[in-house]
C-alpha cells in the first residue's frame, strides 16, 4: 500500500476490522502510523469499540470509519427505529431516527460514518444528519438505553 501511495495511485490506505491487538501490532510497524483509518461496524447496538478501540484510535489521531452506522436492529434485540428515547430526540430535531443514529455516530468529530443507501431522499437525509449537534442531555438519555460497554468486547463483524 505504501508503494501504491508513493506512486500516486492512492492518497492513503486503511484497514478493516482490526481490534486493539491488531492495531497495536500495526502501529508498531515502521509504516503503521501511515494507516489513515480502521473501518469497523459501529452503531448504537454495536458500540463495543467504545471501551478500548475508539480511545486507542483517538490517541493516535486516527478516525474510526463506521460501517452500518444506522443498523435497523441491534444485538440487544430491539428495533432502533421504535425506541422511545430515539423517537423523542428525533422529534426535538425535526429529524428521523436514522438521522439521530448518524448524528450519534459522528458526535465526536473523529468518526467517519458510511451509511449505505440507494434512495436519493435517504442520501440527502444522511447528509443533513451532520448538522445535528446532540446535546449532553441527549447523549445521557441515549446512554441510558444503549450504555457504553464497561468491559472489552470482540468486534461486531456481522
Amino acid at each position: 500500500m505504501e508503494q501504491a501511495k508513493m506512486e500516486g495511485k492512492i492518497k492513503s490506505w486503511g484497514v478493516s476490522n482490526f481490534d486493539v491487538n491488531d492495531m497495536t501490532k500495526l502501529l508498531k510497524l515502521p509504516i503503521g502510523q501511515h494507516c489513515a483509518t480502521n473501518q469497523v461496524r459501529y452503531n448504537l447496538g454495536d458500540r463495543g469499540i467504545d471501551y478500548d478501540l475508539v480511545p486507542m484510535m483517538n490517541e493516535n489521531s486516527m478516525p474510526v470509519m463506521a460501517y452500518a452506522p444506522v443498523a435497523r436492529g441491534d444485538r440487544l434485540g430491539s428495533d432502533l427505529t421504535k425506541q422511545k428515547v430515539l423517537q423523542g430526540i428525533s422529534k426535538k430535531y425535526n429529524a428521523d431516527v436514522f438521522q439521530i443514529l448518524l448524528a450519534w455516530c459522528i458526535r465526536n468529530g473523529q468518526t467517519i460514518a458510511i451509511p449505505q443507501s440507494s434512495n436519493a431522499k435517504h442520501v440527502i437525509n444522511n447528509v443533513k444528519a451532520a448538522d445535528i449537534q446532540l446535546t449532553e442531555e441527549d447523549l445521557v438519555k441515549i446512554n441510558t438505553v444503549y450504555p457504553k460497554p464497561s468491559v472489552s468486547e470482540p468486534l461486531a463483524l456481522w
